[in-house]
This record gives C-alpha cells, structure tokens and sequence, in this order.
C-alpha cells in the first residue's frame, strides 16, 4: 500500500498541472444569446423558407514531415535569440520540473517493493509513468529551457543556416548549466524536506547509475535523449 504521503504528492503534481490549463468552450460553441423570431424569419427569408444548419467547423490539417520541421528550426532560431540570462532562468525551472518528475517517480514508483517482485514489469511501467511525463508536460506548459530538447531544435536552426554557431554555444551552456542548477535544488529540498523519508529507491537508483561503464551511460544517454527530442 502506497504511503499517505505518496498519494497526496501525486494530488499535488496532478492538480499543479492542470491549474496551467485555461478552460475553453469548443470552437462550434456560440456565446451568443440565441437569435429573435425576426433574426429567424428574417433568416428564412434569406434562404428560402428552409432552415439551413451551421456547417460544422473543420479540423485543423495534418503538416507535413518537412512544415513540422521548418516549425522546429524556427523554435529553435528563437531560442537561440534569447539573452544568456534569460535562457539559465528558463533552465533552472526547466531543471526543477524534471526533477519533479523524478522526485515522484521515486515517490511512487520506488514505493512498491512488493510489485517490484511479484511483477517487475508492472512496477516499471508505474516508475515511468509517474516520472519523466510530468516532468516534460510541466517544463512545456511553463516554456522552460530545457538542454536535451535544445540540443536538437538549436542544432537544426543552426544547420539551416538560421543562427550562429555562437548562439548555440550560449544556448547550450546557458540551458545546461540551468538545468543543473535547478534539478540540484530541486533535490536539496527533497532531501531537507524528508519526505523521500528511509526508503532506499533514491539511493539504488543513484547507486545503480553511477556504477555504469561509461560506453553504457553514453549510449543509455543517446536513447534517452532521442525520446525526450521526439
């Protein structure tokens, strides 16, 4: 059974995020107050005398590979325009989400030793689904910077001739050295707030990556990456 103290993490990162989200009507629905009897005869006359329904509004076309990909090196020439200062900000709330995202992955996913045994499939599938989604969700809804994202819209931009290599330099440094900055508070106040309390999943986790090869760690890294880049 989870701890009492798990569960509200989970209400508090779930609710956190949502309280980003800006409720909308849908498009096909009108504010407006409903139409007179002389707007409707008025209408009637106009068409005919047959009552015509509103067309149903069309949806949003699909782009193409290569129109997604300008869109990507034009993200990626704006995050390149942006001043040092502003991109380690960005980095530091960026480095934070993500280390959310990892703080309740431990919380949760590192919370059920008996899954863990029976099923250690099932308690992979909870370790990762309460841990990097959130983290990712909440670093884009803030507009965060984060260096593994960087790394390949900055790229591009750079490629496509869109920005210098200069300010990829100051975007990769600023972002990365951001991140770092922030997933380090982040986990100070983990570790002051007690509230990963006596369970060992933080240190075997921790244990367990810093016992890598380094040819391991490198390639975990890339593949990794390419799915936070997706």
């Amino acid at each position: 059974m989870f701890h009492y103290r798990s569960i509200l993490f989970c209400f508090l990162a779930v609710t956190g995020i949502t309280a980003f989200a800006t409720t909308q009507p849908p498009a096909f629905i009108s504010n407006k107050k409903p139409t007179t009897g002389t707007n409707t005869n008025k209408a009637l006359r106009m068409t005919g005398g047959a009552a015509t329904a509103a067309a149903p509004p069309t949806p949003p076309a699909l782009k193409p590979p290569p129109a997604l990909y300008q869109g990507a090196v034009a993200a990626g020439a704006a995050k390149a325009a942006a001043p040092f200062g502003k991109i380690f900000k960005l980095g530091v709330v960026s480095g934070c989400h993500i280390a959310f995202g990892a703080y309740l992955a431990l919380t949760v996913g590192g919370a059920c030793p008996g899954i863990a045994s029976a099923n250690p499939g099932l308690q992979k599938i909870i370790f990762g689904a309460f841990g990097l989604p959130f983290g990712l969700i909440m670093t884009l809804v803030t507009g965060g910077e984060l260096f593994t994202g960087n790394t390949a819209l900055v790229t591009a931009a750079a490629m496509e001739g869109k920005t210098t290599t200069k300010d990829l330099a100051k975007n990769w440094i600023a972002s990365y050295i951001g991140n770092f900055v922030g997933s380090v508070l982040l986990a100070y106040l983990a570790y002051k707030s007690g509230t990963l309390g006596t369970g060992p999943a933080a240190a075997a986790v921790a244990t367990a990556k810093c016992s890598l090869p380094f040819d391991v760690a490198f390639v975990r890294g890339i593949l990794c990456n390419w799915l936070v880049c997706m």
